[in-house]
């Protein structure tokens, strides 16, 4: 009786520790081929804390599921994961990237097909994160720091970037991103102005540029992927171009707050009112990416009523800045020290691009609405536009302040090269 009473009471401690350390490591277990018990990779990414980087991520994470054949699980292993324990290994995983960045973005279809996949990834998940992080940046250009004006002569654009904007249907039509990064999501509103060569004439100046003023809110998405050096922006914008952007009432009212300038003659001539419905895409992609210096290639392109375009550049960047693809620019002090970053940043950087131009309704007058009373026709538009522009970036924990110097070719067959300056504001919030 005493020696039955011991074995029983050695079986149950046993059961006991083993409970107590599977409940330790979060009840993830998978099951090799001899049908032992092994932590889950993902539990031992979860408490791999001293691994801040993309790349030693997903280093460890196919160092921890390889198998003595391979890095595939055997067919026998697989279905025995198929029904608890794999919901457990993908619970860890939500609950380990979000300590990490913030919460998993679900419009992302890698995302969602990581989450109701049944089978636990050979190799490091594909997931898209959404990002906490909230910016405001306002920009303003205009050619007066150039002491002309003429032509682009005035534009504003007024950021907010908010995860709550997440759930904006307009973010629907975005584009996927089949990786894994983070994700930002923003609204947008924008205001542009064009002239004449000059604003002292009135009636209409033939040969020269038409007046014209758009206004428009846009919605997207930036998709940083630091891991492949890789940024993707959709956007997609909805407004007016014509009288209602309220274009002539901007430029007069600034106009008359400074007594020295004349009132603009023309506006009565301007584009007419016509819908603006436009979608355009960038990427960014980094080549060279050293303590001092970066260059990426960056193109875009632009389909719509407003603009249609397919335009390739580069950007350069050199001076004391983080890493381009670690974040949008700037961040939160305490989320820069946390990543290692600096602080303070102070760099210049350099832009170039080549542009094929399809359409221009600021040119060409709206799509839908043919009733302008002057236009350039097609055949004299300039449908090779090249522009360049250089700057300084200044920034400190959460606030950054760029300067912009842009020049731009003759967009028509009788226009003229170009100047703007452009200034703009971001704060983290």
């Amino acid at each position: 009786m005493t020696r039955s009473f011991l074995i029983i009471l050695i079986i149950f401690f046993c059961l006991a520790c083993t409970r107590q350390n599977k409940d330790q490591l979060g009840g993830n277990f998978d099951t090799d081929e001899q049908g032992k018990n092994k932590k889950s990779p993902v539990v031992n990414l979860i408490h791999a804390n001293s691994l801040t980087s993309d790349k030693n991520l997903k280093k460890a994470f196919r160092n921890k599921t390889k198998r003595k054949e391979g890095n595939v699980l055997p067919e026998a292993s697989q279905s025995e994961t198929v029904s608890g324990p794999s919901d457990s290994i993908f619970r860890a995983g939500i609950k380990y990237f979000s300590n990490r960045e913030g919460e998993i973005d679900l419009n992302e279809p890698v995302s969602r097909s990581f989450l109701t996949s049944t089978i636990p990834p050979a190799d490091f998940p594909l997931v898209i994160m959404l990002s906490r992080e909230r910016f405001l940046k306002i920009s303003l250009d205009n050619d007066i720091f150039d002491y002309t004006d003429r032509f682009f002569t005035n534009g504003i654009r007024i950021d907010l970037i908010h995860p709550s904007l997440s759930g904006n249907p307009a973010g629907r039509v975005t584009i996927p991103y089949w990786g894994s990064g983070m994700n930002y999501y923003g609204l947008s509103i924008v205001q542009n102005l064009y002239t004449p060569s000059t604003t002292k004439s009135g009636g209409i100046i033939y040969g020269d540029r038409p007046y014209a003023s758009y206004l428009y809110l846009g919605s997207f998405k930036i998709t940083n992927d630091p891991v492949k050096r890789f940024r993707m922006t959709s956007e997609i914008d909805l407004g007016i171009i014509g009288p209602y952007s309220l274009g002539e009432y901007v430029q007069k009212s600034f106009h008359g707050a400074f007594p020295s300038n004349s009132e603009p003659l023309g506006w009565e001539y301007q584009i007419k009112n016509d819908l603006v419905l436009n979608y355009s895409v960038t990427f960014d992609k980094g080549i060279l990416s050293e303590k001092w210096i970066n260059f990426n290639l960056v193109s875009t392109a632009m389909l719509g009523t407003l603009y249609t375009n397919i335009s390739g550049g580069l950007l350069l960047r050199a001076g004391w800045m983080n890493p381009y693809f670690s974040n949008l620019g700037i961040s939160k002090r305490s989320k820069l020290k946390q990543n290692h970053l600096h602080q303070a940043q102070g760099y210049f950087f350099l832009k170039g691009s080549g542009k094929v131009v399809g359409y221009d309704a600021t040119l060409e007058g709206g799509l839908l609405n043919r009733s302008s009373v002057y236009t350039i026709p097609g055949s004299e538009i300039s449908h090779l536009v090249f522009q360049t522009s250089v700057g300084l970036v200044i920034s400190y924990g959460g606030f950054q302040i760029e300067a912009e110097q842009f020049l731009l070719s003759p967009e028509f067959s009788e226009g003229l090269w170009h100047k703007w300056g452009h200034i703009g504001l971001t704060f983290c919030f």
